[in-house]
């Protein structure tokens, strides 16, 4: 063999093993980052956001959002509403970001959505209701604008006021439009006249994070509200034989979901992620469509206690899933919701990891949905911090750091050999 075949075959296998090591799969570009939750939970979402005790708060998280959603290219729009009556002390704005995909704009579009809110009651910092929420929401934005192509467009929502108190399911259903509560507007101003413009698309329906990041597995420390047990007995015996343990995130639905819950749950078994012995429950309130003034009554003060009840309690009817770790009925938020000590405090590597298991399953569950092309997907506009983690204990994209500076080298070095 001659000395030019030799070198040729050292630089081939150089630039084969240079390729093969440094190749990022689609797993590792759509990784969901744990550093960068802790990043939202520890910054803006961190601190007290209601717009009498701390305003600064709230503008400051507005404008983490707004230029979080600019930055990574979707379609912004800030919605300014009133209150009902024209109340002041009601105003309010959501932020609104579309990712439009090939359908955008025609009837053959497919609408999926996600929504959190950023508002918080007087009393807390809010970092688990609703700081994980939009934690969650804004890492989904960050690694779904690193796929170039999708079939059907996705809206984000950040939703103002939906701490204001005192709005009873029964109300909601009787005076749709007119409820002191941001997605009531987003719903009525925003939404319906945008599906109207754009030739009466479907709206699959929208995932509502609400509260998502209490992960608690010791024995005996999930509760129910009144009624729970009686309305949903086989629920109730599943809980009680895993010891009423908080290891699970709930989706509570209507029938009319499945679909939606359905792709979280498949992405939630086939995704290997920590916490392993987590879960996700489904909650089916049998009710289809509109409910009527009993159904809201004893339902949706019972389960719905989130802004799904805007998209829930109207005609046209709007599927939503409300997905959340129960909130006060669980481990330390029974004394912590809506109180001071719902703050950075209570943030744990093992409540972040299952807030980044809720965040995965609901991320593939989108792009599903969608019809992203994974193929589309690029690293460089999704690479996280230096910390990025795919759970809280091991590290990933150092890993791929150490990978790519190893191969350069033994590139080299097999290079170097045709001419020693």
């Amino acid at each position: 063999m001659g000395l030019c075949s030799v070198r040729h075959k050292w630089s081939y296998f150089a630039l084969l093993w240079l390729q093969i090591a440094t190749t990022t799969s689609a797993a590792d570009v759509l990784a969901v980052s744990v550093q960068n939750l802790r990043e939202s939970l520890e910054g803006p979402f961190g601190v007290n956001r209601h717009h009498v005790t701390n305003p600064e708060g709230k503008t400051a998280a507005r404008r983490h959002i707004t230029e979080t959603f600019r930055r990574h290219g979707l379609d912004v729009t800030l919605q300014d509403f009133t209150g009902p009556k024209g109340n002041p002390g009601k105003n309010g704005t959501n932020i609104i970001g579309v990712k439009r995909g090939k359908l955008y704009g025609s009837s053959d579009d497919k609408i999926v959505a996600v929504g959190a809110h950023y508002d918080t009651v007087s009393t807390s910092p809010g970092v688990d209701d609703d700081g994980s929420g939009m934690a969650a929401m804004l890492e989904m934005v960050r690694v779904m604008t690193s796929c170039a192509q999708q079939k059907y467009s996705v809206i984000f929502v950040a939703f103002d006021h939906e701490e204001d108190g005192g709005v009873s399911a029964r109300q909601a259903n009787d005076n749709p439009c007119d409820i002191d509560r941001g997605a009531d507007d987003f719903v009525c101003s925003w939404l319906l006249p945008f599906i109207e413009s754009s030739g009466q698309p479907e709206f699959q329906g929208i995932f509502m994070l609400e509260t998502i990041m209490n992960y608690d597995p010791r024995p005996n420390v999930q509760t129910f509200p009144t009624g729970f047990q009686l309305l949903f007995p086989s629920i109730h015996r599943k809980m009680q034989a895993l010891n009423f343990s908080g290891s699970f995130i709930s989706l509570i639905h209507k029938p009319d979901e499945a679909q939606l819950v359905a792709s979280v749950q498949q992405a939630w078994e086939e995704r290997a992620r920590e916490p392993v012995d987590a879960n996700s429950e489904a909650v089916r309130a049998p009710v289809s469509g509109k409910p009527s003034r009993l159904q809201t009554t004893v339902f949706y003060d019972l389960v719905g206690r989130s802004d799904c009840l805007s998209f829930w309690v109207r005609e046209p009817y709007f599927r939503c899933v409300f997905v959340t770790d129960t909130a006060n009925y669980r481990g330390t938020m029974q004394q912590c919701y809506h109180s001071p000590c719902d703050d950075v405090t209570s943030i744990t590597p093992e409540k972040l990891n299952f807030l980044a298991k809720v965040t995965d399953a609901l991320l593939q569950a989108t792009m599903k949905l969608a019809e992203v092309d994974v193929d589309s997907c690029t690293e460089g506009s999704v690479t996280a911090t230096a910390g990025s983690m795919t759970d809280a204990a091991c590290p990933v994209h150092g890993t791929w750091t150490t990978t790519l500076g190893l191969s350069i080298l033994v590139a080299w070095c097999l290079s170097t050999l045709q001419f020693s």
